[in-house]
């Protein structure tokens, strides 16, 4: 028995990120929201931002989370966020790194994004910086997931286990923690007209 590495569709990424903005309200008291399927957000400052009434339960998510994993998680989620909002910005990073600031978090990583604390401090230091092109700073600004306290970064993990949950007895998948991979397993040889069995989740060695 082999098997094969199966890595989540956007689909799912899509919705990573839909209950990322959810929580990242908190931060402003109001509901987050994606504009056209971008990294801007807009503010509905109609509502107040409410915490989701939830709580870790039985699934193999929630049972080996961590609060050490809960922030790993997520400060891994803000730099792929951090990427994606300065895909544009290589010069301007790589000039402000090679500047010697005293803001660089890591000097001598000179190359981006060689290093997530010095992107993450990039992105705290000039996003909001107005220009005369760009009087309110960035177009496209990263959530600050990041600082959510640590309660929610925990509620957000769960939401995310749930998700990943669900599209993976939906593929029959298993998932490796050592590897941190999703994967299914397949036969090496299959007899002839042999069929691959139905994988049940619940026994995926988390």
């Amino acid at each position: 028995m082999g098997r094969e590495e199966v890595k989540p569709p956007q689909e799912v990424a899509d919705e990573h990120t839909l209950l990322a903005q959810k929580y990242a309200g908190y931060l402003v008291g109001h509901p987050y929201r994606n504009a056209q399927q971008s990294l801007q957000i807009v503010i509905d400052r109609r509502r107040r931002w409410r915490e989701p009434a939830l709580a870790a339960d039985g699934c193999i998510f929630c049972v080996h989370l961590t609060d050490e994993g809960a922030e790993r998680r997520v400060a891994g989620f803000q730099y792929q966020l951090d990427i994606e909002a300065t895909r544009l910005k290589q010069r301007h990073y790589t000039d402000w790194v090679r500047s010697g600031s005293p803001d660089v978090s890591e000097p001598g990583k000179l190359f981006w994004p060689e290093s997530q604390a010095n992107l993450r401090r990039f992105c705290e230091l000039f996003q909001d910086m107005p220009t005369e092109r760009r009087p309110t700073g960035w177009n496209t600004k990263p959530l600050p997931i990041i600082r959510l306290p640590l309660r929610l970064k925990r509620k957000l993990c769960i939401e995310w286990g749930h998700l990943l949950l669900k599209w993976m007895r939906s593929e029959g998948l298993h998932y490796d923690f050592t590897d941190r991979v999703f994967y299914r397993e397949v036969l090496d040889d299959p007899p002839e007209g042999a069929r691959e069995p139905v994988l049940g989740y619940d026994h995926c060695g988390w």
